[in-house]
């Protein structure tokens, strides 16, 4: 009887949403049996079971006698107990062949004041704006400048006029940007790390100018629709921890109908304003900001060669040019 042991995790945390991918290293890990050498594949039975927190893993994969692989359940905040059962060939946990590591796998809930990497586009749009068009920008999630709609308000303070505000971002799916393939990138010892399909959106905003004269607001309505019409794409570093990854460019435009136009009415204020919308297309949400390898679903070896072999020419029966049924 062999009893495997839990040597380390890696990663030792993840989200509370599971689907983690975790390398266990240890011992006397059950292999899968040899697939069988001609005739048509099936699926092997699995040869261990790895709970989390009392639950099961998903995906679970020997990759060798010392090292295996699995997906975290999802799970409450907290350390987890994980467990390692070898199984017989019915399935079922050899008795004795079991290991468990006390709250070795920690969930966490997402770093919500972590800056991610749409918090990272939207200040790039912000600074850009700010050094491009006016400094005093500022962000909100609703604005309403008329004080006699009677409606329930949210209004921006602005600290001096003119100014910008955006609204939003709103988030929509963009089927045409998606990518169906998982993304591979390099990872160590010479394997690569297959990563979950990001979700594309756009992402859309409402552009509101403010300013208590006629001539400041043409004037920052006029260098605000050139903004966007010198800027095609904004961009940012791809990845702050590596500088070496370049950059990122997302195509920004005005939506349809929406360039800007003066919204402004005649009342008592002396505010005046304009408002249009514009959209950011083709960006990707990955993995969550502050959790590492949270998108993250497989490693494997990376093929050395790939030999392509030359298409064989063939000697034809007939000759060129004559029917072979006269």
């Amino acid at each position: 009887m062999a009893t495997p042991s839990i040597d380390d995790l890696n990663p030792p945390s993840g989200s509370t949403g599971g689907r983690t991918l975790v390398e266990v290293t240890g011992s006397a890990f059950r292999l899968p049996p040899p697939p069988p050498a001609g005739g048509p594949t099936t699926a092997l039975p699995p040869t261990v079971e790895v709970l989390v927190g009392g639950r099961r893993a998903e995906d679970v994969r020997v990759l060798a006698a010392d090292r295996l692989t699995f997906l975290t359940p999802a799970h409450d905040a907290g350390p987890a107990d994980v467990v390692v059962h070898n199984l017989a060939d019915d399935g079922a946990p050899i008795p004795g062949e079991e290991a468990t590591l006390p709250g070795g796998f920690t969930y966490v809930l997402p770093k919500l004041t972590a800056e991610a990497d749409l918090t990272r586009l939207v200040r790039t749009l912000l600074r850009e704006l700010k050094r491009q068009v006016n400094p005093n920008v500022s962000l909100t999630v609703q604005t309403d400048f008329d004080a006699e709609t009677g409606d329930v308000l949210h209004l921006t303070e602005l600290a001096a006029l003119p100014g910008l505000v955006l609204v939003g971002p709103e988030l929509s799916e963009n089927r045409f940007s998606s990518i169906n393939a998982l993304p591979e990138t390099p990872a160590a010892g010479g394997e690569v790390e297959r990563r979950r399909v990001p979700y594309t959106v756009d992402l859309g905003f409402t552009i509101i100018g403010v300013a208590d004269h006629t001539t400041e607001l043409l004037n920052l309505m006029a260098a605000t629709t050139l903004f966007f019409h010198r800027n095609k794409h904004i961009e940012m570093d791809r990845d702050l921890a590596a500088p070496a990854a370049g950059s990122i460019r997302y195509e920004m435009d005005f939506t349809p109908d929406g360039d800007l136009r003066v919204t402004s009415q005649p009342n008592e204020s002396n505010v005046r304003s304009f408002s249009g919308s514009f959209v950011v297309r083709g960006f990707d949400l990955e993995g969550l900001a502050g959790v590492t390898g949270d998108d993250i679903v497989e490693r494997t070896s990376r093929a050395d060669e790939v030999v392509l072999r030359p298409p064989q020419q063939l000697t034809p029966t007939v000759p060129v040019g004559r029917n072979p049924d006269p």
